[in-house]
């Protein structure tokens, strides 16, 4: 599946991309002949989940940190209309949802550093899915129709909260999802019914490429799915999607290879610049300095240097992005932390200074 995917690809990929696919194509077929009998049973293994395929499932759980609960979250049960009751649920404090990618879970990596830097900046409602146990190794294939599944499953959540006496309406809530993360959240506005209104805000980390390749919209995040989506591009091509898919599309350092990724392997740099996302997202929450990214329609102009935005063009990258913003924009950021590189040019900026459209301060 992976080759057609890829090769349908092509045409929006830049030059440099098409021959990392090429590479990426041979060393799968070569791991595929050269490990044909020790990946003989992946697909077929009783720690699957097995149909049918029921919401709630007891394999995919929500989580809720606040301040208070940091280092002991409260799990929601969306069949007990008493459940938030019994939380630190507050309904005036913003609602962060945070979706893991494949292999992930509520205390693996980038769920921890989110939330710490969340907590760093005020209170919030931080609730994690956590579907790290119904998505395992050995359960490869189960990876394409999981964002179907757990996407249902997140949308009892949202109704559970939007319905419930001390919740909050889904336009008051921001999900965000790395990965195959970022397609669950974007599914979700599938089960949500006009009366109910639409997501707040979807942020999209690096959206994974395998099985999600533009021609399905019913799949793809798209900016239908919420009233402000935005996507942030690092392993675009590859490992992530390419084409723009939200109202905002940010491609860092051109959206393709990250600076400091390079490894002794193709696939540990591959990996890499795909999960770099996350620290990029999750130092623009308490930046400074900011990620300030300019305008430009294709990655030939940004490279050429042909895009000159006045300053009035730039926007801030990340969680403190104005739901105003539209379009396709890029940004440079320095190989090591501190990622963010502040204002380009002369008249400098400060993220902590400047006005963000949309953004709840606590």
């Amino acid at each position: 599946m992976l080759k057609p995917l890829v090769q349908s690809k092509m045409q929006q990929l830049p030059f440099a991309s098409i021959g990392l696919v090429f590479i990426l194509l041979a060393a799968f077929q070569s791991i595929t002949e050269a490990q044909k009998q020790e990946t003989k049973n992946v697909f077929n293994t009783s720690s699957c989940l097995e149909k049918p395929y029921r919401c709630p499932h007891p394999r995919i759980k929500f989580y809720l940190y606040t301040r208070r609960t940091q280092q002991n979250p409260e799990l929601i049960d969306v069949l007990d209309p008493e459940s938030l009751y019994y939380t630190h649920w507050n309904p005036s404090h913003p609602v962060k949802i945070v979706i893991h990618g494949f292999g992930g879970g509520r205390n693996l990596s980038p769920s921890p550093d989110m939330r710490k830097a969340y907590f760093t900046r005020g209170n919030y409602n931080i609730i994690i899915v956590d579907y790290g146990s119904a998505v395992t190794e050995p359960c490869l294939s189960q990876i394409e129709w999981a964002p179907r599944f757990g996407s249902l499953c997140v949308s009892q959540l949202v109704k559970y909260i939007a319905h419930h006496p001390r919740g909050v309406p889904p336009d008051d809530m921001h999900l965000i999802g790395y990965s195959v993360g970022a397609h669950i959240a974007g599914l979700v506005a599938n089960y949500l019914t006009p009366s109910e209104g639409k997501l707040g805000r979807i942020t999209g980390l690096d959206p994974t490429i395998f099985f999600y390749a533009g021609s399905n919209n019913t799949r793809d995040l798209d900016p239908s799915d919420a009233h402000f989506v935005d996507i942030i591009h690092t392993g675009a091509g590859i490992l992530g999607q390419w084409s723009p898919g939200g109202h905002a599309d940010f491609y860092v350092n051109g959206g393709t290879s990250q600076p400091g990724c390079a490894s002794s392997t193709i696939f540990q740099t591959l990996a890499c610049d795909h999960t770099k996302v996350t620290p990029y997202f999750i130092e623009s929450i308490n930046s400074e300095r900011g990620f300030w990214a300019g305008p430009c329609p294709t990655l030939i102009s940004y490279l050429l240097g042909w895009c000159e935005p006045k300053d009035s063009d730039y926007v801030l990258m990340g969680e403190h992005l104005s739901r105003q913003a539209r379009g396709v924009f890029y940004v440079t950021t320095n190989a090591k932390p501190p990622y963010a590189r502040g204002f380009p040019g002369k008249n400098r900026r400060t993220a902590k200074t400047s006005d963000y459209s949309g953004v709840r301060r606590k």
